[in-house]
């Protein structure tokens, strides 16, 4: 993946002045900090003070879900430009997105808020000694859930559409594959989840946590990249394929400088919706 990474994130003439191109790169790398870093500081670096634990097992969860949130946005956009950038998903979106991430994130201040570290009773122990909070945790995962599932049917239903108007491509093919795994994936982790805060001990209860954030969002890039790819092979193609693929590649971040072929989306989408016929274009770009 890194080669590809390399070749449509790093190679961009504005790496580091495209908002999506930076959205891309942050939850990227997020992890080497909250997940790798922290979790190094909580579990295996030498005893630390009950006060300094609790900093940094905050600092963890919020990383954690912040990054979670910043790869969910990057694939909703991409639900949102399947949709053709409909005005009524860009209106509800935002709202589901709120809907599901507020109540997430207050239901993690209260579950790091209410974690008890207790000095370690032995010199040699390493990291912090937890005792638990309150039994909230499971709800984070049940909300999560619930977007996804919600995302994903929204991401469906412009696929039946092009299956039923002969619009499939292999664009469309890696978009759907790499999306409805990615979504299969993250819902077994997030049930998982509910599972093993549900039915084990509280010491174990982010036993996939990192695995599942680490997962998050290398699936995330890689369907990025995936589909960047893709749009990059094709040459040749029908009016309705030219604007998926300028959409994904200003969702994807990695070509938003290319303003007139954005132009040229916004008004042969507008056509293209009109159309009543069910046929696709045989003209060329």
């Amino acid at each position: 993946m890194l080669p590809t990474e390399l070749e449509f994130v790093w190679s961009a003439e504005r790496v580091f002045t495209s908002s999506l191109n930076m959205l891309y790169i942050v939850q990227r790398y997020m992890p080497f900090i909250d997940t790798i870093g922290l979790l190094y500081a909580l579990s295996f670096a030498a005893p630390i003070d009950p006060k300094t634990c609790h900093i940094l097992y905050g600092i963890s969860a919020w990383m954690y879900f912040v990054g979670i949130a910043l790869t969910e946005i990057v694939l909703t956009l991409r639900t949102w430009a399947l949709w053709g950038k409909d005005i009524r998903l860009s209106i509800a979106l935002p709202i589901y997105f709120l809907c599901c991430w507020l109540p997430i994130l207050y239901i993690n201040h209260i579950f790091v808020k209410s974690h008890t570290f207790v000095p370690s009773p032995d010199s040699r122990t390493i990291g912090c000694v937890i005792l638990g909070g309150k039994p909230i945790f499971f709800l984070v995962w049940v909300l999560l859930m619930i977007y996804e599932a919600g995302i994903l049917i929204l991401m469906l239903i412009p696929g039946f559409n092009f299956l039923r108007m002969g619009r499939w491509s292999a664009l469309t093919t890696v978009i759907y594959r790499d999306g409805i795994t990615y979504y299969i994936l993250l819902f077994a982790f997030a049930a998982s989840n509910v599972v093993i805060i549900l039915l084990l001990p509280s010491d174990l209860e982010n036993l996939l946590s990192p695995y599942q954030r680490v997962m998050q969002t290398l699936l995330t890039s890689r369907a990025i990249l995936h589909m960047r790819s893709q749009s990059r092979k094709l040459s040749s193609t029908t009016a309705r394929m030219a604007i998926l693929v300028t959409q994904e590649r200003s969702i994807s971040g990695l070509d938003d400088e290319e303003h007139e072929e954005l132009e040229m989306l916004n008004v042969s989408e507008r056509t293209w919706s009109r159309s009543v016929s069910p046929a696709p274009s045989t003209s060329q770009v």
